[in-house]
């Protein structure tokens, strides 16, 4: 097919397409458009279904009659519209982060280039001729042509945006022919570069809209609070396609109620008494009906108003917090094809687990999308498709040099603002979004200035953001003064208070990504959640990211789901599983990350004051005992002994309020902890009344200390030069002189151990260990040897061995000296004393402890520490200390790429038990323990999670301590206090065996 080359042109990026306006569906004037779907509007004629569609490899082998209603496309195989060509088996699926997967060179693109030629029929009626039909593209990746009939109507880019074209010159009454070329590549493609799969296609819904040939174009709401938000303004602008006409509006309350109705031509205002205003927390919307002869227009209204004071952020004249996710349309079948079903599911996910705020990370979602933001209640960044950060790439380029080479490129200019703009005009009526981000990852320069300024002019009703802002690259001054907030990515909670001690920063500060969400993690929401709290310059944060993206691979010969990442469909560049880095898995089953950032997030928060409890509100607007109650448990040693319901006392939003305990501690002497679940009061979206929303533990009294001892006894002992035999009266342990460690537990006349234990400071690593991982791997951490310079029974009460020990890799000096000192009881019962020197040139310790194999049979697990989900210094939030029992089978935690999973951190005892018996630990000071049927050197060489093969043994691991999970995958290091990086510590012990019917 002969072309000029258009997806190549600066000058010109759309041909035929109508200027920009705002969403809306209009409907004929007989129906009811409150809160109807817009597939029921007369006005509106869905075309999606089964197209024709050919792949060619580039453009110059489309037939140049491919769009000719004559053309013989018999051979054109059936797609799918709205899809992505990759879901097809078309094509190659490829993952890339940062890198562009074609050359750098702008605006050319490779000759190469794959694009799809598209066609399918529509059938105009007679009537439809008579009035003005527009062909709406919501979404199309990354270039297209549009013909009717054979006629040329235009092309148009920008991926995410909607593409109207005015095809009423070119339709016939009864069948019509749509053709379509898309190009994979483009000019766009340098301003696409999205950490995400990169995929092609009419990806979103493809429509005509029948208008009457005089008709409302395009028109604006903008609300505003008054006299201390007791009255409201709502403020809306129209305008004319055909000529200037008259329209009657009318305004609905949230109860449906008619609260006003007028006349107009160009602009009228409403004034509001007592209005309803809108928040997340409460979503009320008006219903504005415009109406002409011909039409009705609904829009739903959402009164409120966004402004800053100093360093806050006010809605509605109040403070306001964001506890947000940065989300991406992904699906591992669908692709970027997301239905209002797959849609709902994510917004109610979210809204159980306590967000309030979503990023359309990195580009507008689709219009629709906005609109449920609007009616269920989010707050949203809208951004525009714009994401460059692959010029840092460039040989010789970076951070500091390249980053803002689009940005300061004068041909980009014009291009970077037709995307600012798309994005801003068709989402300015929504309530829900309240923030415009100009992109993501680009660099700064007057591309990005010109747009805000643009920006800034036509919207100030909204705040104004772009985090790629404060990158100064290629002897550009920024000006950053078109910007409300302050915007960063993943900076440690110190850096935002150093920034916020400096009096000269006077903008509200955004953490726009925090707590990258990877695999095992994230570990440090907490740590962010203080800060929040107490800052009160901070507006919050959105949590990178959502979900995992992944292909879907079908399943195994067991029926495990398979879900492919970046490099397993041979593709370069690709990143591996960086994009595996969400709170839901592929298929929306929440990770433990989510679970524990829904209680950091928790409607309210109680601690212990002056012996009553005292609650802290965390919302914004509603009092949050109209919102929750709660019940209780009461605690003994981790076991339940005592519960009951109750209510909260009036806590308005973020203030506090005290209540006395809902109960009297146990006569008992142990540790009382008293555990209060916040339950939903009420029925709302997604959320049911008597749904968790969050849980506190407070403990009330600790435990007196009580050293556990041996029962000390004279045992037969025999030693060679190898080894070293202890027995007593129905044990017989066997200790390896060469390792300090039993390699072999004979209790009841069997053999307890699959293999010899060991000291142990590897751990798989977690995807937030990647960084650290070459560390430690350098350090030699993963290929540890000990040696054992000295070993000898003691001559002491009872039957002890003391090892001298050197922990060490080869090539590697010596990072870790101990001396353990063995000691069994009587009746079998194993203590530990270990001291432990750290050679502190060495990096932090993965963790450290004991690590046994254990035979098949050992899966009943009881335990009494932190559960029932996975738990590590840094992530506990989700879990309590409590008594816990289930298998070893249960501990498994699923992630796409295996790592480091299921340790119980703060534990007091620990028991794993067989048919005929039971081994158990405990220590005279907390442990992490974790046991699994995937062994840690299994999990450290597996790609994928379907990969794995579980054994019928089981590995123990009794740690010392094993280091927190943090988020440094794409985030700060590990914090000092979470990372076992002390230079001597000391470990006890005990554990043994039992009947399996002793407690």
């Amino acid at each position: 097919m002969k072309h000029r080359h258009e997806f190549e042109d600066w000058a010109r990026p759309h041909e035929g397409v109508m200027p920009n306006r705002a969403y809306y569906i209009p409907f004929a004037p007989n129906q009811d458009p409150v809160q109807a779907m817009r597939e029921t509007s007369e006005r509106f004629v869905l075309l999606n279904g089964t197209w024709q569609m050919q792949l060619y490899d580039k453009i110059s082998a489309v037939p140049e009659e491919f769009c000719q209603p004559d053309f013989d496309a018999s051979g054109y195989p059936q797609m799918p519209v709205p899809s992505c060509w990759q879901t097809q088996g078309l094509d190659q699926n490829q993952y890339s982060n940062v890198r562009y997967p074609i050359p750098f060179d702008p605006p050319f693109v490779p000759h190469q280039n794959p694009c799809g030629a598209y066609r399918t029929h529509f059938t105009v009626d007679a009537a439809m001729l008579s009035q003005q039909v527009c062909l709406n593209f919501e979404g199309v990746d990354s270039f297209f042509y549009v013909w009717v009939n054979g006629h040329r109507v235009g092309y148009s880019q920008v991926s995410h945006s909607t593409s109207e074209f005015d095809v009423t010159p070119y339709l016939v009454e009864g069948e019509n022919l749509l053709a379509v070329l898309v190009m994979k590549w483009s000019l766009g493609t340098y301003l696409e570069c999205q950490d995400k799969f990169r995929m092609s296609g009419i990806f979103r819904d493809v429509y005509l809209l029948v208008r009457p040939r005089q008709h409302i174009r395009d028109f604006g709401v903008r609300t505003w609070g008054r006299e201390n938000y007791t009255r409201a303004v709502i403020q809306v602008g129209v305008e004319w396609n055909g000529g200037e006409g008259e329209l009657e509006w009318e305004l609905y309350d949230p109860q449906g109620s008619l609260v006003c109705r007028g006349e107009a031509a160009t602009e009228f205002t409403i004034h509001l008494e007592e209005p309803h205003f809108w928040t997340a927390e409460t979503p009320e919307l008006y219903q504005l009906l415009l109406r002409t002869e011909e039409e009705v227009i609904c829009q739903p209204v959402g009164v409120r108003d966004i402004t800053t004071k100093g360093r806050q952020v006010l809605l509605n004249g109040k403070p306001l917090r964001l506890k947000g996710v940065n989300r991406h349309d992904s699906d591992p079948v669908t692709g970027f094809t997301i239905s209002y079903e797959q849609a709902l599911r994510d917004l109610a996910l979210m809204k159980q687990h306590n967000v309030n705020a979503i990023r359309s990370s990195h580009y507008p979602n689709a219009p629709w999308f906005v609109q449920m933001c609007d009616r269920y209640g989010f707050y949203m960044i809208d951004e525009a498709d714009i994401e460059c950060h692959g010029v840092t790439e460039l040989f010789g380029g970076g951070d500091e040099t390249t980053f803002g080479l689009i940005a300061q490129w004068k041909e980009f200019e014009p291009l970077i603002l037709d995307r600012v703009q798309r994005c801003i005009i068709r989402d300015k009526n929504s309530p829900a979004v309240i923030i415009w981000s100009l992109g993501n990852e680009s660099g700064h320069g007057p591309g990005f200035e010109k747009a805000g300024i643009w920006g800034r002019d036509y919207d100030p009703t909204r705040l104004m953001h772009y985090e790629g802002s404060w990158h100064q690259t290629g002897g550009h001054i920024n000006d950053t003064s078109m910007f409300d907030l302050y915007s960063r990515m993943y900076n440690e909670p110190a850096f935002v208070r150093e920034w916020l001690a400096n009096p000269a920063n006077t903008k509200p500060f955004l953490l726009v990504e925090y707590c990258h969400a990877m695999g095992n993690g994230p570990g440090d929401l907490e740590d962010y959640e203080k800060l929040f709290l107490e800052e009160s310059g901070v507006l919050g944060g959105f949590v990178w990211e959502w979900c995992d993206h992944a292909v879907d691979g079908g399943v195994t010969a067991d029926g495990r789901r398979k879900f492919l990442y970046g490099g397993d469909s041979g593709e370069f560049p690709h990143d591996i599983n960086f994009c595996v880095d969400g709170l839901v898995s592929p298929d929306r089953i929440p990770h433990t990350g989510l679970k524990e950032m829904k209680n950091v997030w928790r409607p309210v928060r109680a601690c212990l004051c002056d012996g009553e409890i005292q609650l802290r509100s965390t919302l914004d607007f509603a009092d949050v005992s109209q919102l929750a109650e709660y019940c209780w448990e009461l605690q003994l040693d981790g076991v339940v002994v005592e519960q009951g319901r109750g209510e909260l006392p009036a806590i308005p939003a973020r203030q506090t309020a005290c209540m006395p305990l809902p109960c009297a501690l146990p006569q008992q002497p142990g540790r009382v902890d008293l555990r209060l679940v916040y339950l939903a009061r009420i029925n709302a979206d997604f959320v049911k009344a008597g749904d968790e929303l969050g849980f506190d533990q407070i403990t009330l009294r600790q435990a007196e200390k009580q050293e556990l001892c041996l029962q000390p006894a004279a045992l037969a002992v025999e030693e060679n030069d190898e080894e070293i035999r202890v027995s007593g009266k129905n044990f017989a342990y066997v200790l390896d002189r060469f390792t300090g460690c039993f390699k072999s537990l004979v209790w009841n006349g069997t053999e307890r151990l699959a293999g010899p234990m060991g000291f142990n400071v590897w751990r798989a690593p977690t995807d937030n260990d990647r960084k650290i991982r070459r560390v430690w791997e350098q350090a030699g951490y993963d290929r540890t040897q000990v040696r054992v310079a000295s070993c000898q029974v003691l001559a002491e009460e009872g039957t002890a061995i003391r090892c001298e020990l050197v922990l060490a890799a080869s090539i590697r000096q010596a990072f870790l000296r101990c001396t353990a000192l063995w000691r069994i009881g009587a009746d079998g019962t194993i203590a530990l004393e270990l001291e432990g020197k750290r050679d502190e040139v060495f990096p932090f310790l993965p963790r450290f402890g004991l690590r046994m194999m254990l035979p098949a049979g050992f899966e009943q697990l009881d335990y009494t520490g932190y559960g029932p989900q996975e738990s590590y210094l840094d992530k506990k939030n989700a879990c309590w200390f409590g008594h816990f029992a289930g298998t070893v089978s249960d501990e498994y935690v699923d992630y796409i790429k295996p790592q480091e999973h299921g340790s119980h951190m703060g534990c007091e005892q620990m028991r794993l038990r067989c048919a005929d018996a039971a081994l158990w630990a405990a220590g005279n000071q907390p442990f992490s323990f974790r046991a699994s049927h995937y062994p840690q050197e299994l999990l450290t060489s597996t790609a994928h999670n379907f990969e794995l093969k579980k054994s019928d043994e089981v590995e123990l691991c009794l740690d010392y301590k094993n280091s927190g999970i943090g988020s440094n995958s794409c985030g700060p290091v590990l914090a000092d206090e979470y990372a076992l990086k002390e230079t001597e510590f000391r470990m006890r012990l005990f554990f043994g065996f039992a009947p399996v019917t002793a407690e």
